[in-house]
C-alpha cells in the first residue's frame, strides 16, 4: 500500500468520524420524543406558573412564565404552553423547546373563562357578549366561531366555563342560566373550523346551580358545581356520569347552612380509575370510591324527580392539612400520580406528590 492511499484512507476516517460526531451533537440537541410530551403545570406563587415533566421519581421544572391574577393558561402536554389575559384578551403561546413567543389578539368580542389546546388548535371559551366559543388554528393563523345551538343562543348570560377532549370530541361545558348544557364538536378535521356534533340538557343538583370545571377518563365524565336555596342553604356538588350521553349519574354533595361560619367548597377534584381525589376547603384531601351501583338511569320523570340523585353526606375518606388549604390538583400524565398545590394562611405554595391507588 502506498503512503498516498494510506493517507487518503486517514482523511476519509477523520471525514467520517467528523460526521458522526455531527450527528451526534444534532441528536443531542433535538428534544427526544419523550422530552416532548407528558408536560404539565404547576401554580409557583400568584404571579408564576412551571411547565414540568416527571422523571425517575421526581418532578423536573422545565421552564417558568409570568401570569397575573387575571391570567388563565393551558398546556398540550407536548410543546406548547398559552396564557390568556382576560383583561386585555390577549394570548402569548411560548414554545417550551425553542423558546419561541407568539402574541394573539382575540379578534372577537367574548369575555373568556377558558382556554384549551389541542394539537394546532387553541379554543376559547367564555361568557357571552356575541360570541361563546372560537378556535384558532395556530398554523394557518385563521380564527372561527364555532357553532351555538339555538337552544342556548336564546339566554343571554350563558358562559362556557371548561373545555375538555377525549379521543374524537371537544367538550364544551355550559354555564350560568338553567337549562344547562354540555356541547361536543367533532375534532375529525382539526385543519378546518369544528363542526358541532350534537349537544344533551342537564339535569341540575339543585337550583341556582353554578358549573366551575369538567374532568374526563376513560371511564367517566365529572362536573363540580354550586348551588343556593334558602331551604337547603350552600350546596358544593361533583356530579359522576359513567358515559357520555350522560344518562347515568350520581352526585357527590355536602350542604351547609346559609351564614354558616366555615362553608365547606369543593375546590379541584380528579378522577383517577375508580376514585374521585377531592380538594376541599374545610376537610383537606378527600378520596370516595365510585360504585356500579351509585348510577341511575335517568328517567328521573317517571320517579317524580326535578334534580340529579344526590348522595348526601357520602363517606369520604380525609387527610386534614392543618393551616394550609389544597388550591389545585394535577394528575402527572400517564400515570396515577397527582400533585397537590398547597397554600398556607401566608398565602406560600407548596407541592406534594402522591399516587392513588386501589387500597387508597
Amino acid at each position: 500500500m502506498s503512503i498516498l492511499t494510506i493517507i487518503n484512507n486517514m482523511n476519509n476516517i477523520k471525514q467520517l468520524t467528523l460526521i458522526t460526531l455531527t450527528l451526534s451533537i444534532m441528536a443531542a440537541c433535538r428534544p427526544s420524543e419523550t422530552q416532548k410530551s407528558d408536560y404539565f403545570l404547576l401554580l409557583k406563587d400568584e404571579k408564576t406558573i412551571s411547565v414540568n415533566t416527571y422523571k425517575n421519581d421526581k418532578i423536573i421544572e422545565i421552564k417558568t412564565f409570568t401570569i397575573s391574577e387575571k391570567s388563565i393558561f393551558t398546556t398540550d402536554q407536548k410543546e406548547k404552553v398559552a396564557i390568556l389575559d382576560t383583561q386585555k384578551n390577549t394570548i402569548t403561546i411560548y414554545e417550551i423547546h425553542t423558546s419561541k413567543e407568539t402574541e394573539l389578539s382575540i379578534p372577537y368580542d367574548i369575555i373568556p373563562r377558558s382556554i384549551l389546546l389541542n394539537e394546532d388548535n387553541l379554543f376559547i371559551g367564555g361568557e357571552m357578549n356575541k360570541e361563546l366559543l372560537i378556535q384558532h388554528h395556530i398554523q394557518s393563523g385563521k380564527w372561527h366561531q364555532l357553532e351555538i345551538p339555538k337552544e342556548i343562543h336564546l339566554w343571554s348570560r350563558k358562559a362556557i366555563d371548561d373545555l375538555l377532549v377525549n379521543d374524537s370530541l371537544l367538550i364544551a361545558v355550559d354555564n350560568e342560566v338553567l337549562p344547562k348544557y354540555i356541547l361536543f364538536y367533532r375534532l375529525e378535521n382539526t385543519n378546518e373550523k369544528l363542526a358541532l356534533s350534537h349537544f344533551v340538557e342537564l339535569l341540575p343538583n339543585r337550583a341556582n346551580e353554578t358549573i366551575f370545571q369538567g374532568r374526563i377518563t376513560p371511564d367517566y365524565f365529572g362536573l363540580r358545581s354550586n348551588t343556593f336555596t334558602l331551604r337547603r342553604g350552600n350546596g358544593k356538588h361533583i356530579t359522576i356520569y359513567n358515559t357520555l350521553d350522560l344518562t347515568e349519574s350520581f352526585a357527590i354533595s355536602v350542604f351547609t347552612d346559609i351564614g354558616e361560619e366555615k362553608d365547606e367548597t369543593y375546590n379541584d377534584f380528579l378522577i383517577i380509575d375508580n376514585t374521585v381525589v377531592i380538594a376541599s376547603s374545610k376537610n383537606g384531601l378527600g378520596l370516595f370510591k365510585i360504585e356500579k351501583s351509585y348510577f341511575k338511569g335517568a328517567d328521573y320523570k317517571s320517579l317524580g324527580l326535578d334534580y340529579n340523585l344526590i348522595i348526601i353526606d357520602p363517606e369520604i375518606s380525609y387527610k386534614a392539612y392543618e393551616n394550609e388549604h389544597i388550591i389545585r390538583l394535577t394528575q402527572i400524565p400517564k400515570t396515577k400520580k397527582i400533585v397537590l398545590t398547597i397554600e398556607n394562611d401566608t398565602k406560600n405554595i407548596r407541592h406534594e406528590m402522591m399516587e392513588i391507588g386501589e387500597e387508597d
